[in-house]
C-alpha cells in the first residue's frame, strides 16, 4: 500500500530564517482508508500517522505525536506551534519522517492492529540561517 510523501512546510517561507527566530514545522499527514480484495476476501485498512521525526538540519531531531500547523494570522501566539530555534548561521536541510500504523477488518468483522509500522521519509529542504543585524536610520 503506498503511502504520501511528506512534505516539510517551513515558516518562515521562501528558504530562510533567521538565528534566534522560532521556525515553524509542519506537514500534512491525514487519516485514511482503503479497500483492497485479497484472495476473494474485502480486506479494509484505515492508516493513520502515529509519530514524527523532525530532523532540524543542524544536528538536533525532535519526536512529536501530531503534524505541527502552519502558521496562522489568526493564532499569533508562538506556543500553538511546533518550532526550532537556530543557533548558527549557515544553510541547513530539515526534513521530516512520518510513521504509520494500521488497523484492517476482513469484511464487516471487527478492526485487528496490522502488526509493526511504516516510516516514510521527506525529502530535505534548503532553508538558509541568517543573522539580522540591527540599523539604526534617521529620519
Amino acid at each position: 500500500m503506498p503511502l504520501p510523501e511528506p512534505q516539510l512546510s517551513i515558516q518562515p517561507p521562501k528558504g530562510k530564517t533567521l538565528v534566534g527566530l522560532e521556525t515553524i514545522f509542519s506537514t500534512r499527514a491525514e487519516p485514511f482508508t482503503r479497500t483492497l480484495t485479497l484472495l476473494g476476501r474485502r480486506i479494509t485498512l484505515r492508516i493513520e500517522p502515529s509519530s514524527f521525526l523532525w530532523h532540524h538540519g543542524d544536528g538536533t531531531s525532535q519526536t512529536t505525536d501530531w503534524s505541527g500547523k502552519a502558521w496562522d494570522r489568526d493564532e499569533p501566539e508562538i506556543d500553538g506551534y511546533l518550532t526550532h530555534v537556530y543557533e548558527h548561521t549557515g544553510t541547513v536541510r530539515p526534513s521530516v519522517e512520518v510513521t504509520w500504523s494500521a488497523e484492517f477488518r476482513v469484511g464487516g468483522g471487527a478492526w485487528q492492529p496490522v502488526n509493526g509500522t511504516v516510516t516514510r521519509a521527506g525529502a530535505p529542504v534548503p532553508l538558509q540561517v541568517l543573522e539580522g543585524q540591527p540599523v539604526l536610520n534617521s529620519y
